[in-house]
């Protein structure tokens, strides 16, 4: 028999790409008898000095007498000087034996918490490394299993773990462990698994929205990001075109309506408000000079003012970004409602980009949801903690995943390296490219970012700002997709990289614009931010 081994890694390939950590995994699984658990990627939560701390424990070892073993398991070289040992990330060095001492005085702190008495130990495993009888100071020698005991991995993981039963039940510290980890540390296996489940869970308010009642037939969803909106949108639009019925959908980003037109039933005519504008101008005057100042507003007013009276008419509307619309554009397009139709507005207050007027729908029933259920926890968490939404807003996700990493850049030049070597550091951690969008805070008119052909060692793939003769953006042949966090709202990737945020205070324009792009992840973000942007977000974050 051997060791268990949660959660269990059957699907994780075991090819050159992934983490060092599951060849450890599968040494220790086979390795160490029954008897002995493995946990992996154990996320841990502790206050110091008064401040929230977190962080990420590669392995535990649990033994039959309820002690515990903590390993910190460092790939490639390692750099012995004075006494300290370093690991090498992205050009910076970090303390190794410093974050595992930190790792163990927050196991101690969870478990001293959860009244649980077991002896905790930790060691390095340095796989690739190997370590003579030279003496370092924070960790005893004893505690270091370099590359010439690897092969004994199991035998030495026993040797540390004291066979003595410890005082609180065993069974109570292995529900401890079992609650604290979350998912196998391989992005790559986990994204498919994670997008499904998320869909799943958020398919909440498509369940249950459409069976409420409103006497006036309006009805007000205030949902946050990644609260199952656009499922919610789409069974709206599926059930009448099951029913037969005459349905709309109207949002304000061009990319959103195409992409939900692209999902949505062919009877359902999709939208974005703009180009319905255009179309009834065309039908009632004739072709827009778009080259005119201010034609999109020309367009809005005469559509808004014919609404009311137009033919068209509707058995089922939703608005979805709600929060983008002008007052008069809601009422327009409500004009268009039969008398015994139904109306959706979705809306997220905190993914307001644009200044618009506050307005009331008379008689609506409104219905307010704080469930994320798009982003790991630690992303929700950083985004609470810097208050980019109006209220909390409550993580949801079975992924916990990993706090986002901020790269600080002084220059142009430095702007292009740090956003490369973001989805660098993405696509190392099990992301592909194919899943990661890297957006501007910046927008298409003053972002370099958007005008690269290629950003590191990856093609991109761009909006060129012209469309087909069938009306579909055209965009460059790349792997990489660089987009503005306008463009991409309503949408999603697992990975996402925000780069072009340059601001002195963390105001609410900035707010949103990092809420929206914080929001699209399903698996990670990095942030790319100009040396006073990342100072603004160190005192927001230090209160």
């Amino acid at each position: 028999m051997a060791a268990k081994l949660s959660p269990c890694l059957m699907s994780v390939r075991h090819d050159a790409g992934l983490y060092r950590e599951l060849d450890v995994l599968e040494r220790l699984q086979l390795s160490l008898p029954d008897g002995y658990e493995i946990f992996h990627s154990v996320n841990w939560h502790t206050i110091h000095h008064g401040s929230d701390v977190y962080g990420e424990i590669d392995v535990v070892v649990l033994g039959p007498s309820g002690n515990m073993l903590l390993i910190e398991v460092k790939a490639g070289d390692a750099i012995l000087r004075d006494g300290q040992l370093y690991k090498l990330y992205d050009g910076h060095e970090r303390d190794i034996t410093k974050q595992s001492q930190v790792q163990y005085a927050a196991m101690r702190n969870r478990l001293s918490a959860a009244k649980l008495d077991s002896h905790v130990d930790h060691c390095l495993v340095l796989p690739d490394y190997n370590v003579d009888d030279t003496h370092i100071i924070s960790t005893p020698r004893e505690r270091i299993i370099g590359a010439g005991e690897y092969d004994t991995l199991g035998r030495r993981v026993r040797e540390l773990i004291p066979t003595t039963s410890c005082k609180s039940d065993v069974e109570a510290v292995r529900r401890f462990l079992a609650n604290e980890f979350k998912v196998s540390p391989d992005l790559r296996v986990l994204g498919d698994q994670l997008r499904k489940t998320s869909r799943q869970l958020s398919d909440g308010l498509a369940t249950w929205v459409p069976r409420i009642e409103a006497p006036s037939g309006v009805i007000r969803i205030q949902a946050t990001a990644g609260s199952g909106k656009t499922q919610l949108a789409l069974r709206l639009l599926e059930d009448a075109a099951t029913e037969g019925k005459r349905a709309l959908y109207v949002c304000f980003n061009r990319t959103l309506a195409d992409h939900i037109g692209r999902i949505a039933p062919a009877r359902a005519k999709v939208t974005s408000f703009h180009e319905l504008c255009v179309a009834h101008y065309r039908r009632a005057v004739g072709e827009p000079d778009f080259s005119a100042t201010g034609i999109f507003d020309v367009v809005a007013e005469v559509y808004c003012r014919d609404a009311g009276v137009s033919a068209l008419r509707y058995d089922l509307i939703v608005i979805d970004e709600g929060q983008d619309f002008e007052p008069a554009w809601v009422a327009g397009v409500l004009a268009q409602l039969n008398d015994d139709g139904r109306f959706y507005f979705l809306e997220d207050e905190a993914q307001r980009l644009y200044k618009r007027d506050d307005f009331d729908l008379n008689g609506a029933v409104t219905l307010t949801c704080s469930d994320n259920f798009r982003c790991p926890t630690m992303i929700v968490n950083v985004i609470n903690a810097l208050g980019l939404a109006n209220r909390p807003i409550d993580s949801r996700s079975p992924f916990a995943g990993e706090l986002p990493e901020f790269r600080r850049y002084n220059s142009e030049r430095e702007l292009v390296h740090q956003t490369a070597q973001a989805v660098q550091s993405l696509i190392s951690r099990g992301v592909a490219v194919e899943n990661i969008a890297v957006l501007t805070g910046r927008g298409h008119a003053n972002s370099s970012i958007l005008k690269k052909n290629q950003l590191g060692d990856f093609t991109v793939r761009r909006f060129t700002g012209q469309y087909s003769v069938d009306g579909e953006p055209i965009h460059t042949d790349g792997d990489l997709l660089l987009e503005s966090i306008y463009r991409f709202k309503g949408q999603s990737a697992d990975g996402i990289v925000l780069t072009e945020f340059d601001f002195e205070t963390l105001d609410d324009p900035v707010r949103r614009k990092l809420f929206v792009g914080m929001t699209r992840a399903h698996l990670a973000v990095e942030l790319v931010l100009s040396a006073q942007a990342d100072s603004a977000l160190e005192r927001a974050l230090l209160g």
